[in-house]
């Protein structure tokens, strides 16, 4: 079963405060949950606590350390924001209240 990767609005915005190589990298570790989207060794987590199945995929790149959260709706992955490991705690709290599924820019 294959799933398709969408980036909201958010997690769009967070892409571009980040250099090039880290969007790249990011987006292609993203794309990567198109086939295996579910909680596997150390990378993903599902996260405890919300109303929607919730995931956690950790991307390290080189000094840096950023924490993709994102949801599964039918066969859709909804990537809803990219942030820095030190922010994780405090983007958590504010996704639990969050609309789900979310909007997707066209």
């Amino acid at each position: 079963m294959g799933f398709k990767v969408e980036f909201t609005k958010r997690a769009i915005k967070d892409l571009k405060r980040l250099t090039s190589n880290q969007q790249r990298q990011i987006v292609l570790q993203s794309i990567e949950l198109e086939n295996e989207p579910f909680p596997f060794k150390k990378k993903v987590k599902r996260i405890q606590g919300f109303k929607f199945p919730c995931y956690r995929l950790r991307i390290d790149l080189d000094s840096d350390s950023f924490r993709v959260f994102y949801g599964i709706e039918n066969d859709i992955v909804f990537i809803l924001r990219i942030i820095a490991r030190k922010d994780a705690d405090k983007i958590l709290k504010a996704l639990k209240n969050i609309d789900f599924p979310p909007d997707i820019p066209q």
